[in-house]
């Protein structure tokens, strides 16, 4: 019976609910490549724990890093306009 290779596990970090791993995989030759995944945690109406898990490659993880810092900084923007249009209205 062939044993079966584990996909190695390299490193992992926390903040708060959010979990990232690193992990190395084989393509088709055996050459390694890396897959890095991010771990959502959260308790669903029931108050039960779920976990959301986004896969992504190496070679993405900065677009997706850009397309979050982005997303936050229009957040903010939008938040300030909200609240300078509410500051507005009680004028």
């Amino acid at each position: 019976m062939a044993q079966q290779k584990k996909r190695p596990f390299c490193e992992a970090t926390r903040r708060r609910n959010i979990q990232g791993a690193l992990w190395q995989n084989h393509d088709s030759n055996g050459n390694p490549f890396y897959v890095s995944s991010v771990t959502r945690s959260y308790k669903d109406d029931r108050d039960q724990w779920k976990n959301e898990v986004l896969h992504v490659p190496l070679d993405d993880i900065p677009k997706v890093i850009a397309v979050l810092q982005e997303l936050e900084t229009k957040a903010y923007q939008q938040v300030e306009a909200d609240y300078q249009a509410k500051r507005e209205e009680a004028a």
